[in-house]
């Protein structure tokens, strides 16, 4: 029996030191993030706003070189970029490098609506080949249609300027400064 009484002390002494608490019952909680997608999910697309767009740009390294703004017949703005090369996987399945070009993206009231396309002749221009690659890769679920040009004698097909989408009235004097014609191209996704 003393045996049952210091027992019982013992749990009584032990229950006294523990503060009792009032409240609420503590829960064990998982610690759980935000899944966030693979940065190879991240494209462009037609009419994203120039916030998305220049989050894009950020994350794939590209370098802004020159950025202009015309508020006449609606706001335009439009930049000046030098991809950073990122990888982007086409439909086969193979990798195109972002490079070669300089990408100038024109903005319509803060919406992506055109983007225009010049050889980087530093990294050794695009071909045709490769700009339908490029274009399919960053614009994977749109309807594009584009224009491009090609030097007729040029056996390699190096692309001279090529634009994607449209490009708003008041940018309409940066597009076609040589004299050959521009040739359509419709890629549906």
């Amino acid at each position: 029996m003393q045996i049952g009484i210091a027992l019982l002390l013992g749990l009584v002494l032990s229950a006294g030191s523990v503060p009792a608490k009032s409240g609420r019952r503590t829960e064990f909680r998982l610690p759980q993030t935000r899944a966030r997608p693979l940065l190879e999910a991240e494209r462009l697309y037609l009419g994203m706003r120039d916030i998305e767009f220049n989050n894009y740009t950020r994350t794939q390294g590209w370098d802004v070189l020159d950025q202009e703004e015309r508020p006449r017949r609606g706001s335009a703005s439009t930049l000046l970029l030098q991809p950073g090369g990122e990888a982007l996987n086409t439909e086969d399945g193979a990798i195109i490098f972002a490079q070669g070009v300089f990408v100038r993206p024109f903005f319509e009231k803060t919406r992506l609506v055109g983007m225009q396309l010049t050889p980087n002749f530093g990294e050794g221009g695009i071909s045709l080949r490769q700009f339908q690659l490029l274009a399919r890769a960053w614009f994977p679920d749109d309807r594009l249609v584009m224009r491009y040009q090609i030097l007729p004698e040029d056996s390699s097909q190096k692309i001279v300027e090529a634009v994607i989408g449209r490009i708003p009235e008041a940018f309409r004097d940066l597009i076609g400064k040589t004299p050959i014609p521009f040739h359509p191209l419709v890629l549906n996704p």
